[in-house]
Parts: C-alpha cells; sequence; structure tokens
C-alpha cells in the first residue's frame, strides 16, 4: 500500500473529524513509503472508531473523498474523460498503467470490466488486500465526480481465492 493513500487518510480524518487530529497525526505517512494493508485498516478502524462511524462506512467515504483527491492531484488523467463509465471501464488499462508510471511499485487491485446491455458497466474488483469498501467508495467518488445519474449496486462474489467483489454500475432511470 503505497504511503500516499495512508497520508490522505489520515489527513482527510483530520479534515471530517477534527476531534481525530491527534489520532491521525500521531502516524505520519510517507507517501513514497510502501506500508502494508494492516496498516491502512488499523488506521481506519481507529479513526472510525474516534469518528463514531463503522470502519466499512469510514473507508467507503474516504474513498469518495480519496478520487476527489486523485483528480485535484492527477488532472492529466481527467484530460478526455467525459463521464464515468468510460473512464472506469479503461481502470485496468490506461489508469492503472498511467499510475504505475508514477509509482512503479504501487501494488494495484484488478478489476474485470464488462459492458452491460444497459448501457452500463459490471466491474469485478479482485485483490487479495481486501479493500472493497476503498474501491466502493473511489467509484462512488467518480460517479459524483462527473455528476453522473448512476445507480450503484454491489455483489460478493463467492468462490474467488482473493476478495472478489462486483460492482454493477447502471445508468439511473428517472423517477415518475
Amino acid at each position: 500500500m503505497k504511503g500516499i493513500i495512508l497520508a490522505e487518510l489520515a489527513d482527510y480524518a483530520a479534515a471530517t473529524f477534527p476531534a481525530t487530529i491527534e489520532a491521525a497525526a500521531a502516524s505520519p505517512y510517507d507517501a513514497q513509503a510502501v506500508y502494508s494493508r494492516r496498516e491502512l485498516v488499523e488506521l481506519a478502524e481507529r479513526l472510525s472508531r474516534f469518528a463514531g462511524v463503522p470502519a466499512a462506512e469510514f473507508v467507503r467515504d474516504f474513498g469518495i473523498h480519496l478520487f476527489a483527491r486523485f483528480a485535484a492531484l492527477y488532472p492529466v488523467f481527467f484530460v478526455e474523460a467525459q463521464a464515468a463509465i468510460p473512464f472506469l471501464a479503461e481502470i485496468n488499462g490506461y489508469i492503472h498503467g498511467e499510475v504505475q508510471k508514477i509509482y512503479p511499485d504501487a501494488q494495484l487491485p484488478g478489476f474485470d470490466c464488462a459492458p452491460t446491455a444497459d448501457g452500463g458497466l459490471a466491474m469485478t474488483y479482485r485483490s487479495d488486500r481486501e479493500l472493497p469498501d476503498l474501491a466502493e467508495g473511489l467509484i462512488r467518488g467518480c460517479v459524483a465526480h462527473f455528476g453522473d445519474q448512476i445507480e450503484i449496486r454491489r455483489e460478493e462474489v463467492t468462490g474467488a481465492a482473493e476478495t472478489s467483489v462486483r460492482f454493477l454500475l447502471s445508468p439511473a432511470t428517472p423517477h415518475a
């Protein structure tokens, strides 16, 4: 896990839940260093307790925030992007390829992406780091960034050696 994720998490907690600032500041993270997945999980659990929010919700909300930070830090990724679904469909190719150029030692999750009949996207998250709540938050952050009206459903996938979760993104239908 790249230190930038943990550093952003500590900053997010300090800004969003000021009472957590001491806990967040107690463990400064080097954005260029590599940390274990456990480090992120322990920090998120500690901060979620301070904030009084369930850990899964805290990590999901952080993922939404983190996507906005990525958009601000790496605007070059968004030059040609016009909408969430085409952007997310390129996550394994273009996006993760560019991330690997910036952070060659980054260990990125895999996403199997396939278009759906309704013009949406099925994204299957695969990772041995077990961070589907963060992945969901990043997906939700992407949708918010583009302002798209997209419904997101999450389904657990069983029988895989690593954590697998399917996210189904469908264009939202207007309610009558």
